[in-house]
């Protein structure tokens, strides 16, 4: 009875047994991705794992080839155990939403209009009263509204309806973040670092001054700059002529990419018109004021300016003319600047106006009493500007009045007069005058800044339409 059972037992095929766990164990994993793949079929997995898929299955198949006999296979029948799938853990990288079913970050420009400020600018533009309040209480703690401009533009970021961040970039040098934390705004504002360096502009003038400096990539500024340093003692309409040599230098910034990104302010100056050259260095003095210098430590601003309206044509000399309405030969005692009615006229230097008034011939006139002897009158206004009166102080290069055609006049233009202890002189004299020295207490301090401006210039990049020997020649232009 036992040998037959032994017997019958012997001939029975044996219990089906899970044959090599590891390759079952591959086969649940590839089951629980398969799962993923198709539950979460918007997922970035799709996309980004297609591929490990695929190449996993190719595995699994080709280990199941190796592990199992020739219709081994078949004939087992694997035993089946129930069991619960594993909770998914959305938090991993390949679970996120893929970036088109996700909600969007959407990126507005905005620009300030004249008159507007920042809240109302952002309710327009999807704020609520409470957020657009919160946000600019956030960026008032680290920019001044106040300084805000027409046409300075904000960048607002939104996750759906919903302000993120708001970025403003008031000038190259800085960035204002405003950024969304919980129900309230933070703002900081990020100073980038730039690597400053000087640079010379060096030419001769061809066309004008400030096309052939803007030719060669000198900024708006810093021709602005350098007439504003020559105006007292040259007259940019009738003193320039063509090959007068000229040299700008001043310092420039440059980004992490050794770009210039910005132009700095005039450290050294030199100009030749009509083959008189002047140079000029940057100094401040000690009372902290900035001001061009001379070799000899004069300045570069003189006494009395030669031409006290911008841009004017001089359209009569002084000296013996035949008088345009009176029509004979007569002492013109001035020079007249031809102007459009209501032009600017400034005041040739500092010091107290002895009239201001109706004056016979000369129509409306102002006379203002300088130091020195010197007096400067000013004919034919078309009116006096606010505060210009009578015993009224005035700075130099302050708006006097604004140029008409008062009195005996044929059109619009200024005469203008300089007298010298009560004898009227020719203005072009004036750019003879030397400007105010410095202290003698303050010339040691001078002589060392120009020394170091000096070094500097031998050290730096000329730019510059010719080849200048031991110098690099550049031609990108130079931001504003």
């Amino acid at each position: 009875m036992n040998e037959n059972n032994d017997h019958e037992t012997a001939g029975q095929p044996p219990s089906p047994q899970v044959q090599n766990p590891q390759a079952q164990s591959a086969i649940g994993a590839l089951h629980e991705r398969a799962d993923a793949f198709a539950r979460f079929r918007y997922t970035v997995i799709p996309k980004q794992n297609r591929h490990r898929f695929l190449a996993a299955a190719a595995i699994i198949g080709i280990v199941g080839l190796i592990a199992f006999p020739k219709g081994e296979a078949d004939a087992i029948e694997p035993e089946v155990q129930m069991t619960s799938a594993p909770a998914l853990d959305i938090s991993r990288f390949d679970m996120g939403l893929d970036s088109e079913f996700a909600n969007a970050t959407t990126v507005e420009t905005v620009t300030l209009k004249p008159g507007d400020n920042l809240g109302p600018l952002l309710q327009r533009n999807g704020l609520s009263g409470q957020d657009a309040y919160r946000v600019t209480q956030a960026f008032a703690e680290v920019y001044k509204p106040r300084n805000l401009r027409a046409g300075q533009n904000f960048n607002l970021h939104f996750a759906g309806e919903t302000l993120d961040h708001l970025t403003f970039k008031p000038n190259v040098e800085t960035t204002v973040f405003v950024d969304r934390a919980g129900d309230a705004y933070t703002a900081r504002k990020i100073a980038a670092e730039f690597k400053y360096e000087t640079i010379a502009v060096k030419a001769t003038v061809e066309n004008s001054l400030y096309v052939d400096a803007t030719r060669l990539g000198a900024p708006d500024k810093v021709v602005v700059q350098f007439a504003n340093i020559y105006e007292y003692s040259v007259d940019f309409q009738r003193d320039i002529q063509p090959g007068d040599a000229f040299e700008m230098f001043f310092e420039v910034a440059r980004d992490q990419n050794g770009d210039i990104v910005k132009a700095g302010d005039l450290l050294y100056t030199s100009f030749s018109p009509r083959g008189k050259t002047t140079d000029y260095w940057l100094f401040e003095d000690q009372k902290g004021r900035e001001n061009f210098y001379d070799a000899a430590g004069k300045t570069a601003k003189r006494k009395l300016r030669a031409t006290p309206v911008n841009g004017a044509r001089l359209s009569s000399s002084y000296g013996r003319r035949k008088h345009p309405i009176l029509g004979y030969r007569k002492m013109h005692t001035g020079v007249d600047f031809a102007a459009p009615r209501g032009t600017p006229i400034l005041a040739a230097g500092s010091g107290t106006v002895e009239r201001a008034n109706r004056y016979g011939g000369y129509g409306n006139y102002i006379r203002i009493r300088h130091t020195d002897g010197y007096k400067t009158a000013y004919a034919h206004l078309k009116g006096f500007a606010r505060g210009v009166k009578k015993g009224a102080y005035v700075k130099q290069d302050q708006v006097i009045g604004y140029v008409g055609t008062t009195g005996r006049s044929t059109g619009p233009h200024l005469h203008y007069e300089v007298h010298h202890h009560g004898k009227k002189i020719n203005p072009r004299r004036l750019s003879q005058l030397s400007g105010k020295p410095l202290s003698k207490g303050q010339l040691p301090a001078f002589n060392t800044q120009r020394q170091t401006i000096e070094k500097m210039r031998a050290a730096s990049d000329v730019i510059s339409p010719r080849p200048q020997k031991g110098a690099t020649v550049l031609t990108a232009a130079l931001p504003e």
